[in-house]
């Protein structure tokens, strides 16, 4: 049981730094190849928008799972599993799919 929640704790944490690698990513793509004419404002703000959230989602789960000590995202001691699959199914569904499907499973290998 012991070494489920390790698998668990390491799964989350990669999840994590997949999620932090693709939000950059995903903020600094516009920048670094240029501006689509067809993109517009709109298509550009949303890259950086969703990077920013895929940013923010990781942090909030590395600092709930406990790899980190930032008091602004931390949501109590209760229910932290809860806590990090709520924001992993988050992260699926607005910034990082791959990241937030290993910080998923993670957070069901803690209940094991």
């Amino acid at each position: 049981m012991a070494d489920l929640k390790k698998i668990g704790d390491i799964l989350v944490l990669l999840g994590a730094i997949v999620g932090i690698i693709q939000g950059i990513w995903l903020i600094l793509g516009n920048a670094a190849f240029g501006s689509n004419i067809l993109l517009g404002i709109l298509g550009e703000a949303m890259g950086v928008i969703i990077g920013v959230l895929g940013i923010l989602f990781s942090l909030i789960a590395l600092v709930n799972s406990g790899f980190i000590k930032i008091s602004a995202l931390d949501f109590g001691k209760k229910n932290k599993f809860l806590v990090v699959l709520i924001i992993g199914i988050l992260m699926v569904l607005f910034a990082s799919d791959f990241g937030g499907i290993l910080v998923i499973i993670g957070a069901v290998l803690w209940l094991l």
